[in-house]
């Protein structure tokens, strides 16, 4: 079996060790580069063309996403596996999304690793049961009815753009010239026509059908 030349781009320098550690435990693993961020992961990418790249996602100056997505821009041949403490859709979907192969929680046992590494060389797409159940929950609510989303008024739709930026209901409200309570109850009327619970959900379902980018 040829060796895995793999990378690591993750902040934490304990989790760093650690997963510096589990490659060089393996005899057929070889680590090629170590890096914090993602201006580093993405040099390291370019100059070692890794066959592997184990990607954290919360970064110091950016998303792993982005080590993920310049794969498939450069076309090169390393797969990602995210090891991430991150388990919300927003950061799951993005980085599956960008063509991570998997998705491991990052508290996860060393041989839990070992194994995803190699069921990716097997070709399958390892998850941690608790990112998994999150897609499945997602995948298993029903589809918002057409309709429905079409119904948004012009201002429901320009307070769900400022709800995919980050601002608070307050800064909405402050940005249109509305009270508070108005904007709680667009959210809400929001919420019950893309059938979401949630101001990250909402987001997706949103970017999914097009109303925002």
């Amino acid at each position: 079996m040829a060796t895995l030349r793999v990378l690591i781009v993750e902040d934490m320098a304990n989790v760093r060790e650690r997963l510096s550690n589990v490659i060089e435990s393996q005899s057929d693993f070889e680590l090629v580069a170590v890096t914090e961020n993602v201006e580093q992961g993405l040099q390291a990418l370019l100059a070692h063309k890794p066959d592997l790249a184990l990607v954290d996602l919360g970064l110091p100056d950016g998303s792993g996403v982005e080590v993920i997505r310049a794969i498939g821009q450069q076309k090169l041949k390393t797969q990602a596996l995210v090891i991430s403490g991150f388990q919300d859709e927003k950061n799951v979907f993005k980085a599956l999304e960008a063509g991570a192969r998997g998705y491991v929680y990052k508290l996860e046992e060393d041989q839990k690793i070992i194994e995803a590494i190699n069921y990716i060389l097997e070709g399958g797409a390892p998850i941690s049961p608790i990112i998994a159940r999150l897609v499945l929950n997602k995948f298993q609510t029903p589809e918002p009815d057409e309709n429905q989303t079409e119904a948004l008024t012009s201002k429901q739709q320009n307070i769900l753009l400022y709800i995919s930026q980050g601002f608070t209901s307050k800064e909405i409200a402050e940005k249109l010239g509305i009270s508070y309570y108005t904007v709680t109850t667009h959210i809400k009327n929001i919420y019950e026509k893309l059938q979401v619970n949630s101001r990250v959900e909402a987001i997706y379902e949103a970017r999914k059908i097009g109303l925002i980018d």
